[in-house]
């Protein structure tokens, strides 16, 4: 810096520091990037969702996914719904990319529909998960094996099934988990895709015979 320009820069400083109100702005001013820092202003956002279509293949990383439609029905031949609740279900085919078997109810964290559909107590991933083709449980996908299932969250907060409903599919990775070395997990990576599945009727597959 110039002899020039130093004596202006103090010239500046002698006047911002002559009088307290002014030392005390300098000092906000300094601090002003430290106190967002602190709040988390200068982290990176998360990446929005990005919208998908219902009927094409989306890789969510355990899993090539074809979301389809949704449905609303307290007849499931499933355990687990209280008085007054239903099954809110996703029919969606799946593939297990992967070289692990998935335990879709368990460790998996692809699937969500929106909390305010379940209730302050919903849990956002599926309870149960049920195979059209035979109507039972899918405890676990195979690797390299595609199922046609209804992920099912029970609810009584949905009252009037909306035209549409949108499922969120996490984009997950194979993590090992920091408690146990050597153990690994399909964990979201915080990417996402939306996808708005219109309303249908329950496959009749995993429906509870009527009593004669």
């Amino acid at each position: 810096m110039s002899e020039a320009g130093a004596i202006t820069a103090r010239t500046v400083l002698a006047f911002l520091l002559a009088s307290w109100p002014r030392r005390i702005l300098v000092g906000l001013l300094l601090l002003a990037p430290l106190l967002v820092a602190a709040a988390g202003g200068f982290q990176q956002a998360d990446p929005p969702p990005r919208g998908v279509e219902a009927g094409v293949v989306t890789d969510t990383g355990a899993y090539l996914v074809v979301p389809q439609y949704y449905f609303v029905s307290d007849q499931v031949d499933a355990y687990g719904l209280d008085d007054g609740e239903q099954w809110l279900g996703a029919v969606v085919e799946i593939t297990n990319q992967g070289t692990e078997p998935i335990s879709v109810t368990f460790s998996d964290e692809t699937f969500e529909v929106p909390q305010e559909l379940l209730g302050d107590d919903g849990r956002p991933h599926p309870g149960e998960v049920l195979r059209l083709d035979t109507g039972s449980y899918l405890g676990e996908a195979q690797p390299g094996l595609t199922y046609e299932v209804a992920l099912l969250w029970p609810t009584a907060a949905l009252t009037a099934p909306p035209p549409e409903l949108t499922l969120t599919m996490n984009r997950t990775a194979w993590t090992e988990m920091n408690l146990e070395e050597g153990y690994f997990l399909w964990r979201s990576t915080g990417q996402s895709y939306d996808v708005a599945l219109s309303l249908g009727e329950a496959p009749s597959s995993i429906l509870a015979e009527e009593d004669e």
